[in-house]
């Protein structure tokens, strides 16, 4: 032990003393904490006091302190929460008011290109029906020994669709008829049926009309020495494809792949004036939401 610990050593021991025999100086224990304690736990607060000994003064730790700041102290400043309004002197717009503003100009974006160019020319979305190939109505005749064979040959039928074909088969020009009839088919892909007739006077000719549905939609006749007359079904309907039709039928938007949920662009409907207007008064809503 050194010197300067000795002493300190010898010091606190003399003034321990001093406290157990009463005579240290009352000015000590009121310069020395620690030792103004000790006289506190013999003597007790009270006679402390009546003998006029006040408690030392504790200094305090400035907490204001950068280095004890940064020590132990487990305070964490939390960043101040963002605020969604904006300065109503900003002149920007707040979050609330963004939502309808966007919602409305997509909007009008959406249904102003239906109405001038279409979906369709920018999004695939309609499919062409399958190109429907026309029925065709054809017969074939030849005289041996007297005797007139008609044999007629139908392809490309509907199955959903019944079929019927009327003839007539005459001579000596068509003056006379020798025979006529009919036959009826339904739910076949391709037809042939065959006919034979008597012929005592030349020339023969025959005429058919097929039937679809009832409705005559095609004819084929022939004559002796004549060439043949076909005749190639084709439907009343005007093919309609997805290139010259892009707008969208609102109404039918759940069909969109049907052919019959679109268009021609550069026109409109009832529907799509009043999906503008709507789309316009949320864009418009939305302008006026500004902070």
């Amino acid at each position: 032990m050194n010197d300067c610990q000795w002493q300190t050593v010898v010091s606190d021991a003399e003034r321990v003393k001093g406290l157990l025999d009463g005579t240290v100086d009352p000015s000590e224990l009121e310069d020395d904490p620690e030792l103004y304690s000790l006289a506190e736990r013999i003597y007790g607060r009270e006679a402390l006091d009546e003998m006029g000994i006040s408690a030392p003064v504790v200094p305090t730790n400035n907490f204001d302190d950068p280095e004890s700041s940064n020590g132990n102290n487990l305070e964490v400043e939390l960043p101040d929460e963002p605020e969604l309004d904006v300065n109503p002197d900003s002149g920007t717009i707040s979050n609330g008011s963004k939502i309808p503003l966007l919602a409305g100009l997509l909007g009008l974006m959406i249904v102003g290109l239906n109405v001038v160019v279409g979906i369709g020319a920018v999004v695939e979305l309609c499919e062409n029906p399958p190109e429907e190939i026309p029925i065709e109505f054809n017969t074939m005749a030849s005289l041996q020994e007297g005797v007139l064979h008609v044999t007629w040959t139908i392809t490309n039928m509907d199955p959903a669709h019944n079929y019927s074909v009327e003839w007539t088969i005459s001579e000596e020009g068509s003056q006379l008829v020798v025979d006529s009839g009919s036959f009826v088919w339904a739910s076949q892909d391709t037809y042939i049926h065959s006919e034979n007739a008597m012929i005592e006077q030349s020339p023969w000719c025959y005429i058919s009309t097929l039937y679809e549905n009832g409705t005559d939609i095609a004819v084929s006749n022939d004559c002796e020495a004549q060439e043949v007359m076909k005749a190639m079904a084709q439907s009343d309907s005007e093919d309609v494809y997805c290139e010259d039709n892009t707008r969208l039928l609102w109404s039918e938007m759940s069909e969109y792949e049907n052919i019959e949920s679109w268009a021609p662009a550069g026109t409109g409907e009832l529907l799509d004036g009043a999906l503008l207007m709507l789309f316009a008064m949320i864009a418009f809503s939305g302008l006026r939401r500004k902070a």
